[in-house]
């Protein structure tokens, strides 16, 4: 089981909202781009390489759920209603095994969500798309791996 708490103000008041997450991914990429010779019939080895704009992004799937004023269906509430908002800034923290070894929490907390969207299968649930951004132009802050725990093999 994975937890994610998602902060932020899309209603004009500061909110901490719950969530259990079925499902989800994050994705890092540099955006690496390799130069190679065009030679013919020779397997081209890079000559260097080119990196590109750093992109941090994913999105997660959690029950939709109205159990709290902090659950998955007010988030969702709240973002379809701030049609005033200009900004769409939320803190994301991933708690990847619910805090029992092994785990890992993962922190975001300049994000920007999209709108989500349902599915309704065996479970309601609802899936949301996210971009890590940095907190000004000059920071590299897109996200922070606070603790790793491993479990103990020996």
């Amino acid at each position: 089981v994975s937890d994610l708490t998602i902060s932020g103000d899309p209603s004009g008041s500061s909110v901490t909202y719950s969530t259990t997450l079925t499902g989800g991914n994050i994705t890092m990429s540099n955006n690496l781009t390799y130069l190679t010779p065009e030679t013919l019939g020779v397997v081209n080895q890079p000559l260097g390489h080119v990196t590109g704009s750093k992109s941090i992004g994913g999105n997660f799937t959690c029950y939709l759920d109205n159990q709290s004023a902090t659950s998955s269906a007010e988030l969702y509430e709240d973002l379809v209603e701030a049609t005033t908002d200009i900004q769409n800034s939320f803190s994301l923290q991933f708690d990847i095994g619910a805090g029992a070894a092994p785990f890992c929490l993962l922190t975001m907390e300049t994000c920007h969500l999209a709108l989500p969207t349902h599915s309704i299968e065996e479970v309601i649930s609802m899936e949301t798309n996210f971009h890590a951004l940095p907190s000004d132009f000059d920071s590299t802050n897109e996200i922070s791996v606070f603790t790793f725990y491993g479990q103990d093999v020996g």
